[in-house]
């Protein structure tokens, strides 16, 4: 079974239409992001994906009704939760939403990978994404963490490795973390929140 790949920060019809071969396409429902994209423009971008394609939508603390909303009104088939999410949200909007959950670990060193042993049982696949202490947004940052840190690490759901992936570096991170689904956002821009269709093709 082959790497499966999430495109994520779709915002413009372009971009989609590249990422045709993509497992997973990501639309970003957090306003404070540059790839921030409302419920409207998502849904229409929404047509022009293909068949097998899973659409994720990227929501950061963001009230359950909302997510709600959002998730029906777009016909979202993935939730990723890139905030500070606690279990019993995780398992409240998995309940109203009836959806496969994603939730992010922000990584520095080893202890942020345990901690996604505490909330694995309650969603469906963790990402990976680098923690950047510099950046007060949570993810595409651009900036990769220590792979070496994933190294052994095994789970029975599949998971995302995220974080600066880009053309030249995300061989040699699949081939050191192992990883079954690979995120990449920032390394398929020619500048910030734009996506280059070449890129994301290569």
């Amino acid at each position: 079974m082959g790497i499966k790949i999430k495109i994520c920060g779709i915002r413009n019809k372009e971009a989609i239409l590249a990422a045709y071969n993509a497992d997973f396409i990501g639309f970003v429902f957090y306003q404070k992001s540059p790839r921030f994209i409302n419920a409207i423009e998502a849904k229409e971008l929404s047509n022009f994906t293909i068949h097998s394609q899973k659409k994720v939508g990227l929501f950061v603390n963001a009230d359950i009704n909302l997510i709600e909303h959002i998730t029906e009104f777009v016909g979202l088939d993935y939730i990723q939760l890139h905030g500070e999410e606690k279990p019993e949200e995780i398992k409240e909007i998995k309940k109203r939403t009836n959806l496969p959950i994603i939730k992010s670990i922000l990584v520095n060193d080893i202890k942020d990978i345990k901690k996604s042993e505490e909330i694995e049982c309650f969603c469906d696949m963790i990402l990976f994404d680098t923690k950047n202490s510099n950046n007060s947004l949570p993810g595409g940052s651009g900036i990769s963490f220590d792979w070496g840190i994933l190294e052994g690490y095994n789970s029975s759901k599949d998971w995302i490795l995220a974080g600066g992936l880009n053309v030249d570096n995300i061989i040699k991170a699949i081939e050191k973390t192992k990883a079954p689904i690979v995120d990449v956002s920032s390394g398929v821009e020619k500048k910030l929140g734009i996506k280059c269709e070449k890129k994301i093709k290569k």
